[in-house]
């Protein structure tokens, strides 16, 4: 039984294969850019011609393999010639096929493999085109629509051959001249063409006048034939002519050329020297057509290096440019710098006025950063809505920095649409370096648009170390709060909420803390910079709602008399659509009334293009009679129509306005205006930050309806808030957090 499938035709097959002479050539220019180009388009390691001989298979052109050859029962191209179409092997260890094969198990390693059969003569399949990848993957119907296209081009170039070898051979011979060169017009319409170099007589086959759309009856002298090619061609040329006249030495050569009607075309020519029985030194050679092939290599060339639609450079491109500057780099004290650019808020254009203009948009981005980099730049359209930059400059002239500058200015200008002003900002990261890799300076500039993103967005940011430090650091908090919610160590801390004129306790605020592993307690400051990152602030709001609502529940079937509970709201929470009936539905699982419970939103939730979204939510869960509280008012982007706009029940004054009242004039009059607006509003005034009997006793006779504050009492945990609810008077301040750096 033989080890690899047998076509039915395969002594055809042989001799047709044999018929070519193309097996041990040398590698030639034309078949390597195929497989470069094939590499470049699938962004596979290994891509390789082979052809498929009796007992083995011979490359043609190979790149990412050293083997010139392999045995044909290891060849995956002896399954592939028996087939028509694309053979796709996703994960070569999981097919029956090739699990064992030497080339799976052992080096190359091989685990994708996608080829196409390639035939000389329209059937006869005497070669395959393939890409090979060391990992699995898989292969779309366009990326095999491609890898045809590209079998066609390799398919062409082996009838080239075949023609080149048959015109060569057959006119060493002058009687079978014009026999030969109506042969060769007839299998490929490639024209065949003669000079007589002693008497500078041209003959020309009949294809050759159709290339040059030329109508005369005679062929024309050599010089008349080298003024079809444009000016700047011609000195090419008849350099190549004059050395192969001259010294023997054949040529081949692709020229842009002009036909006799003005038309503009591609073509490829070569020539050699032969000798006439008689000893006349002729010129002979062959001219094509190759136009669409070479429309056809520019689309696939731009295909696998230029963004569709922008037209700009793509990531493979831009890599490779990274490359080559790294390299370049090592020669000089240039300085090198990487500006990754995030367009800001793109996706509401997509949302809002839909894809077309979210395309124009890009393309606009991109034609303003082409216009706005200078010409030792190069700028590429990575994917989505990021592009980049790298520039090289002399070190210390903050080039960097000034293109950075400049790229914000431009496409911060409105980009005109359908009779809309567009306005797209953008964040930029930039890295700058004299040293270190490509993935150096990407994780840099990636860390410096992060620390962008983090701070409020439409700014151009340049890496520091310091960025790095607070990256860690924000990774440690975040690892922190993931652990604890994993092991159930969060906890919420109760501080009470003061009726100031009964002096009477009305409410709590559950308040995030950490219970670390060795017993000791971690307040805000230990893990602030986690309450940045959306999904683990959603996660902290989560947890911390179940276990107030927990808590509040047992406190009022103990009778406690507690009449709410407040929570904090992030901003990622309050914006999720579906907040409203998680909040409800825990509510109804803990049997609490919605009035029992108050949510407490900052300012910044309300702006963006988000905004609607969140007064949805907050409608909402009024409707159904959660409370909603204004933290840190007057802190933030304070705003008046907030108050009017949205379902605000009660406004709290920040404790950085309490601290200086009595003491500092500006704080006592923004108090004092603040208090008269919430009931002028007919809002609950809840005082933060009471830490003194003089702040207290300000307040209380401004007017305030509650206060909260380490005064009246600290954070405490459940049990604690539950004995302190039942002392009567109230107790002092709780001591047990005294130890913690922060009160939220």
């Amino acid at each position: 039984m033989m080890a690899f499938p047998i076509p039915p035709n395969e002594h055809q097959r042989l001799a047709a294969l044999h018929r070519l002479k193309i097996l041990n050539t040398e590698c030639t220019p034309e078949f390597d850019a195929v497989v470069n180009m094939a590499i470049a388009m699938f962004d596979a390691p290994i891509a390789l011609i082979s052809f498929v001989d009796r007992n083995a298979q011979w490359f043609k052109a190979k790149q990412g393999i050293e083997l010139a050859s392999t045995k044909r029962s290891d060849a995956f191209c002896s399954h592939t010639i028996m087939q028509e179409g694309v053979l796709v092997v996703e994960d070569a260890t999981k097919d029956q096929r090739f699990c064992n094969n030497d080339l799976v198990t052992a080096a190359p390693h091989i685990r994708f493999y996608a080829g196409i059969p390639v035939s000389s003569d329209g059937e006869t399949h005497v070669a395959t085109l393939c890409v090979i990848d060391t990992k699995p993957r898989t292969f779309s119907d366009e990326q095999q629509r491609m890898l045809i296209e590209l079998r066609n081009i390799v398919a062409g170039l082996i009838q080239a051959h075949a023609i080149a070898n048959e015109a060569k051979s057959s006119e060493r011979n002058a009687r079978q001249r014009r026999k030969l060169l109506s042969q060769v017009e007839r299998m490929s319409k490639i024209g065949a063409w003669s000079l007589d170099t002693q008497r500078l007589v041209t003959e020309w086959s009949p294809q050759v006048y159709v290339i040059h759309e030329y109508d005369g009856t005679e062929p024309p002298s050599l010089e008349q034939a080298i003024s079809f090619y444009p000016e700047h061609e011609r000195g090419r040329l008849t350099q190549k002519i004059n050395m192969c006249i001259e010294y023997g030495v054949p040529y081949e050569i692709e020229c842009d050329f002009i036909t006799a009607k003005g038309n503009q075309r591609r073509v490829r020519s070569s020539g050699e020297i032969e000798h006439g029985e008689d000893g006349t030194k002729f010129l002979i050679g062959i001219v094509k057509d190759i136009t669409e092939q070479s429309q056809q290599e520019e689309k696939l060339w731009r295909a696998a290096h230029l963004d569709s639609l922008t037209g700009i450079a793509n990531r493979h491109s831009f890599h490779a440019e990274m490359q080559e500057r790294i390299r370049a780099r090592k020669c000089d004290s240039t300085e090198l710098a990487l500006l990754m650019i995030d367009l800001d808020d793109f996706k509401d254009i997509n949302d809002s006025l839909g894809h077309v203009a979210g395309d124009v948009v890009l393309r606009t981005v991109a034609e303003r950063i082409s216009e706005t980099i200078s010409h030792n730049a190069f700028c590429a359209r990575l994917g989505g809505d990021e592009f980049a930059v790298v520039l090289s400059s002399t070190p210390g002239r903050g080039a960097a920095d000034e293109i950075g500058a400049k790229l914000l200015e431009e496409i911060n200008r409105p980009i005109r649409f359908d009779r809309h002003d567009i306005r797209v900002g953008a964040s930029i990261g930039i890295a700058v370096s004299t040293s270190g890799s490509e993935d150096d300076l990407f994780v840099r500039s990636d860390l410096a648009l992060y620390h962008v993103k983090q701070n409020g967005r439409g700014a151009a940011v340049t890496y520091t170390p310091d960025i790095t430090v607070a990256f860690e650091a924000k990774k440690r908090a975040v690892l922190m709060i993931k652990s604890a919610i994993s092991d159930g160590r969060l906890e919420p801390h109760y501080q009470p909420i003061i009726d100031l004129k009964s002096q009477k306790l009305r409410g709590v605020e559950a308040l995030v803390r950490v219970r670390n592993t060795d017993g000791t307690l971690s307040g805000p400051a230990d893990f602030w910079p986690a309450l940045g990152e959306p999904q683990c602030s959603r996660e902290i709001d989560e947890v911390m709602l179940e276990l107030a609502l927990r808590d509040f529940s047992l406190w009022k079937l103990c009778g406690l008399g507690i009449e709410f509970v407040s929570v904090n709201a992030s901003t990622s929470c309050i914006r999720s659509s579906s907040y409203a009936d998680r909040v409800l539905s825990k509510l109804d699982e803990y049997g609490l009334d919605p009035s029992e419970l108050k949510i407490e939103v900052v300012e910044s939730v309300f702006l963006g293009s988000e905004s609607n979204d969140v007064r949805a939510v907050l409608e909402r869960l009024s409707a159904e009679g959660v409370r909603i509280a204004l933290d840190d008012f007057g802190t933030g982007y304070a705003s008046l129509s907030h108050l009017r706009d949205y379902p605000i029940n009660c406004i709290k004054i920040d404790k950085s306005f309490v601290s200086g009242l009595g003491q500092n004039g500006s704080n006592t009059a923004i108090v004092q205006a603040l208090i008269g607006l919430g009931r002028s509003m007919k809002l609950e005034v809840i005082t933060e930050g009471i830490e003194t009997q003089g702040q207290l006793d300000f307040v209380s006779a401004l007017g305030s309806d509650f206060g909260q504050g380490y005064l009246l009492a600290r954070p405490m945990d459940a049990q604690a808030l539950a004995q302190y609810a039942t002392a009567s008077p109230l107790p002092h301040p709780a001591r047990d957090e005294r130890a913690l750096t922060a009160n939220a």
